[in-house]
């Protein structure tokens, strides 16, 4: 598939096949992730993949942003204390956050490519899957990215026109 039209394909899926993911697939997209840009190539991320109906259930407990059953879910953390002695502020407050939502980008994409569904969510508490993924005080979760075979594909959603985005040389122009 070609970049753009994965682009245009890409959507966020809320209802997933109760069909398993492969550790291949999932590899697959933490890889994907890991290409993503990063500020000052700090390279702060580390990926949580959470499988168990027992372990989605518990973090779905805190995330009211994920709607389905879910197959999958890869959290995209941050190392805040590395990002912090690599980047300073900027690193740990932009950088950090920046990154992994570029990871985020390349994972829904490489998704797509795959045939998988996916959704980005942010509506959950961050200290709670800190909590349940056992993860250290310093990697704290960013972004979760469900995965699965999409029951359902939404249509896509109505865009602007370029004109009505889109300025040349100064606003407004």
């Amino acid at each position: 598939m070609e970049v753009f039209d994965c682009i245009v394909k890409r959507r966020s899926v809320r209802r997933y096949e109760k069909q398993e993911v492969s550790d291949e697939l999932l590899c697959k997209l933490v890889d994907a992730g890991r290409w993503a840009p990063s500020g000052s190539n700090i390279q702060p991320l580390h990926y949580t993949i959470v499988r168990t109906p027992e372990q989605i259930k518990k973090v779905k407990a805190f995330t009211p942003g994920m709607s389905a059953e879910v197959p999958a879910v890869i959290a995209v953390c941050a190392d805040l204390d590395l990002a912090a002695r690599k980047g300073g502020k900027l690193g740990c407050e932009t950088l950090a956050v920046l990154d992994a939502a570029m990871a985020a980008q390349n994972i829904l994409l490489a998704a797509t490519e795959l045939g998988l569904g996916s959704c980005v969510i942010r509506s959950f508490n961050p200290e709670a899957v800190q909590t349940i993924l056992k993860l250290p005080e310093t990697i704290v979760p960013q972004l979760l990215v469900s995965i699965g075979y999409a029951a359902r594909t939404p249509k896509p959603p109505r865009r602007k026109e370029i004109e009505a985005i889109t300025s040349w040389e100064a606003y407004g122009e």
